[in-house]
């Protein structure tokens, strides 16, 4: 793990992150894309798949983020282009106000500087970020960093 200088964070969005919780999935996930054509097998199936779950349609795919057993059970039958195994789900557990800036930013900066690749996945209220499982302590130190870091500079 590369280690890099750390330029300060704003004092109103160390605010925000002072605030921010750390969850960790325990199971592995898979994420997984598919053609257009699997996106009716895949909607006819979505309810043999439980939080986490999420399903994805853009115009060229279809992808699938689920835990890997689900996947090996209710993804049977289905024809995947790629599936990819041994991920974590480090949710930021945050509310954020639409008009906060650069709160994702700082967050995957820092992961980019100790050199731990994520994928992230965001919902109405929270962003899940999607790490290698041996990467994922590491994330988890970094995350934890960080946020005392903005506890520190907002006097939390």
């Amino acid at each position: 793990m590369r280690h890099l200088p750390q330029p300060l964070v704003d004092p109103e969005l160390a605010a925000v992150l002072a605030n921010t919780k750390i969850l960790v999935e325990p199971e592995p996930l898979a994420v997984v894309s598919l053609p257009l054509s699997e996106a009716q097998a895949v909607q006819r199936r979505a309810d043999r798949f439980h939080s986490p779950f999420c399903l994805a349609f853009s115009p060229d795919e279809v992808s699938l983020v689920c835990r890997e057993v689900e996947w090996d059970q209710a993804g049977r039958g289905l024809r995947p282009t790629r599936v990819e195994r041994d991920y974590r789900m480090i949710t930021l557990d945050a509310v954020l106000d639409a008009s906060v800036i650069g709160y994702l930013s700082v967050v995957t900066e820092r992961l980019a500087r100790a050199g731990i690749p994520v994928c992230v996945v965001s919902t109405f209220h929270r962003d899940h970020l999607l790490v290698r499982a041996a990467d994922a302590d590491a994330a988890q130190a970094v995350l934890q960093a960080l946020i005392a870091e903005c506890r520190k500079r907002a006097g939390s």
